[in-house]
């Protein structure tokens, strides 16, 4: 019966013969590149893929995995997506020459774009380098002290909150309180509104905010929905249209508010933010501000591209500075030894007051630091970035093909023996405190590394200074972190019920 068939169903058979034949000479040409190198077994086509999908929770335990390979073979790992590569790279000195040498992001940060546009981090390497030159000072150290006055506003604000946690059961703090306290800073001091109102600071916000970094996640697991054009086809994209234009919502908010605040300002003052501290504290200048002021000889900062780097500065503010707060304050309340050495630090520094923080005081808050350090260290906000190779580049055991997504992982880096020594994964803030740094730059990666690095991280620990000085003097937290679950929704966060609880601080 066969000889019977119809002369194109041959054809047919041959050609897609043919090209399974040469799509399988392409796939071992490619993966030769990286020979050598640790990988899961290989299916194929479709490499690591079915090792891959699952939830968050399945990728954080596959990134520990992976750093652990890292760290005991000395190389870099590779996992496949079908026909894309992604090396895996947590070295100091591999991390040091990729985030140098590559500006680029892989497609993937374009999954991002519906909520961020061409903000800093998803912009592609030319946007950035144009806009990075006119934003690299915009969170300098003259720049955040003038907004001590509004950090130490709103975590007053935060104290008074959680003392009505006081004698209750344990409680969700990050969802409940810190997540508002963390967008509104933001608000009032990168934005330069004051007076957010609850109409715009909503858990409607917060949940969507939740969504969208689920929804990304899910996206770049799947490598089914990368095309654009069937994406737009999904549930998902109707769902992240919705939470986008909730969250697309604030930055609106805030926009409309600022531009009339300054259309009402006198002549003499329109380009400069009026706020003061609540002592009347000296001026600063909003990043919203500052992008305005640019658009009016930059041309290339359209509305659309200010819109941009609103939002990407509202999600990297308040995402890093409450998931670390969190952190921090989990670790510290189940380790009454090192709560207790940071309330007398604050003793030594405040007595029994209750002042606001000045800038004098974050700089004598060694120890405060310290325990920061370590938290970012074992808990970095964002456990890995992504870099696109856009040309080879030779690394001391290998040489990074061209077309490479380089995805560094901030979590292995921060826990590698090799690098902080044989107590690596203990929570130890006193490390900080020798005369050697521990580790190196490259392996301490919470704000990123490199020419793409965070240029947020002095605003990040002065508020968190301040918001742990001004929690610390009036209350005492306790938690359990033995069983600590994590997932990767793009940010590092909690499982579930990794609660804390609040009392009332005995002052002595």
């Amino acid at each position: 019966m066969c000889f019977n068939m119809p002369l194109w169903v041959y054809t047919l058979c041959v050609l897609l013969a043919c090209t399974c034949l040469l799509l399988y000479l392409l796939e071992r040409r490619e993966r030769g590149k990286f020979r050598g190198l640790p990988t899961y077994p290989l299916l194929p086509f479709i490499g690591n893929i079915h090792q891959v999908v699952g939830d968050g929770r399945h990728l954080f335990q596959l990134l520990d995995r992976v750093g652990e390979i890292c760290e005991n073979s000395m190389l870099p790992f590779v996992v496949w997506l079908g026909p894309c590569s992604i090396l895996v790279i947590q070295d100091p000195e591999d991390v040091k020459m990729i985030t140098n040498a590559f500006i680029e992001k892989p497609y993937f940060y374009g999954f991002g774009k519906i909520w961020l546009g061409d903000g800093l981090v998803t912009a592609p390497g030319y946007v950035w380098k144009h806009n990075i030159k006119k934003l690299a000072g915009t969170f300098t150290s003259s720049v955040v002290d003038g907004y001590l006055g509004v950090f130490n506003a709103q975590t007053h604000r935060l104290v008074e909150s959680l003392k009505t946690e006081v004698g209750k059961e344990p409680f969700d703090i990050i969802h409940k309180y810190l997540a508002y306290t963390t967008l509104e800073t933001i608000c009032q001091t990168a934005l330069g509104v004051s007076k957010i109102s609850e109409s715009i600071v909503t858990t409607e916000y917060y949940e969507a905010f939740n969504r969208c970094l689920e929804l990304i996640m899910s996206r770049a697991l799947n490598v089914l929905l990368h095309p654009d054009a069937i994406y737009r086809l999904t549930a998902a994209y109707r769902e992240m249209a919705r939470c986008v234009a909730v969250l697309h919502h604030v930055s609106d908010t805030v926009m409309k508010k600022r531009q009339l605040e300054r259309k009402n300002t006198k002549k003499t003052e329109i380009g400069e933010n009026n706020s003061r501290d609540s002592k009347g504290g000296p001026k600063f200048k909003a990043f919203l501000d500052i992008l305005m002021e640019l658009s009016e000889t930059d041309p290339s900062l359209t509305e659309r591209q200010i819109k941009s780097e609103v939002d990407t500065i509202i999600v990297g503010g308040q995402e890093t500075v409450a998931s670390t707060m969190f952190y921090t304050l989990l670790m510290i309340g189940c380790k009454p030894r090192i709560q207790e050495r940071l309330y007398a630090e604050m003793r030594s520094i405040f007595g029994g007051s209750r002042r606001e923080v000045g800038k004098e005081d974050l700089a004598r808050m060694q120890y405060c630091e310290a325990v920061i350090n370590e938290t970012l260290r074992l808990y970095p906000p964002v456990p890995g970035i992504l870099r696109y190779a856009d040309r080879d580049l030779p690394l001391k055991s290998f040489t990074v093909p061209k077309g490479t997504a380089c995805g560094i992982n901030s979590w292995g880096a921060g826990r590698s023996v090799r690098v902080w020594g044989p107590d690596a994964k203990l929570y130890r803030p006193e490390r900080w405190l020798d005369d050697q740094p521990p580790g190196t730059p490259a392996a301490f990666l919470a704000f990123s590394y490199g020419r793409r690095a965070c240029i947020g991280k002095k605003y990040a620990m002065a508020i968190l200074k301040t918001m742990l000085a001004h929690c610390v003097r009036e209350l005492e937290f306790v938690s359990e972190a033995e069983n600590l679950q994590l997932k990767v929704d793009i940010a590092l966060r909690p499982v579930s019920g990794h609660l804390i609880q609040v009392r009332l601080r005995q002052k002595t």
